[in-house]
């Protein structure tokens, strides 16, 4: 399924289009099952939602009681790490809106090696939601065109039989725990953010077909999918 592409003059824009679309989700999933499951993406602009969410009139309008948040990937690092996806939505938003604490489902990166970590938090999935899918998965695009822990020429793109899998990344010379393209295919809304002049020949290499094989092109959802550009990202 090709991605419905929405292109915003700038990231300002984006951010607020993507807010309103986030909340429309957020009321949608509650008036028809009373929960709304969302996996949570790292990098500036999904942080820039997140703190958007967190200000009026925005966080007046989701019945945060009802919101459950999981992460779509982290790095195996402290929650108190500066690299920590959890920290970042942490400040940005999870701190400042009613949530209770309990709804928050982050990766223990700190409780043992990522294997188990993985492990671990695909329980966590499969208890909480109950055989049912993800109703929002935020992510981003790398300039290798990763979403997620995704990352090109990794196991990690194969493993279709868990929730979630770790993963070694070698430039970054870290360990991650990512959700696994069944996880992310099966959810009801898929959203990619695409910002800043820098993504716009990856955007440009994946929209004319002039690489093929990178990790967002294996993207299948099954449900609805967006891509969230500004306008210097869709440039090329």
């Amino acid at each position: 399924m090709k991605a419905e592409q929405k292109i915003l003059p700038d990231a300002s824009s984006l951010i607020e289009a993507a807010t309103e679309q986030f909340v429309a989700a957020a009321r949608s999933a509650i008036a028809k099952r009373g929960v709304f499951h969302v996996a949570l993406a790292g990098g500036s602009t999904p942080k820039g939602l997140y703190q958007k969410l967190a200000t009026s009139p925005y966080v007046e309008q989701i019945d945060w009681a009802r919101v459950h948040l999981f992460f779509g990937d982290e790095r195996c690092v402290l929650p108190t790490h500066d690299d920590s996806n959890f920290k970042m939505a942490s400040e940005a938003m999870i701190n400042h809106v009613p949530i209770p604490a309990e709804n928050v489902h982050r990766m223990p990166t700190e409780e043992g090696v990522a294997p188990e970590v993985a492990i671990r938090y695909g329980r966590t999935m499969l208890e909480t939601l109950a055989e049912q899918p993800l109703d929002l998965v935020l992510l981003g695009l790398g300039p290798d065109g990763h979403i997620a822990s995704l990352f090109p020429d990794t196991e990690a793109l194969d493993v279709t039989d868990r929730t979630t899998t770790s993963l070694y990344v070698e430039k970054f010379e870290s360990w991650r725990v990512t959700m696994t393209y069944p996880t992310i295919n099966a959810a009801r809304q898929v959203i990619v953010f695409i910002a800043g002049e820098a993504k716009a020949a990856i955007v440009k290499d994946i929209t004319t077909d002039a690489v093929e094989g990178l990790p967002i092109q294996r993207l299948a959802p099954q449900g609805e999918y967006y891509w969230y550009m500004d306008a210097a990202a869709a440039g090329k």
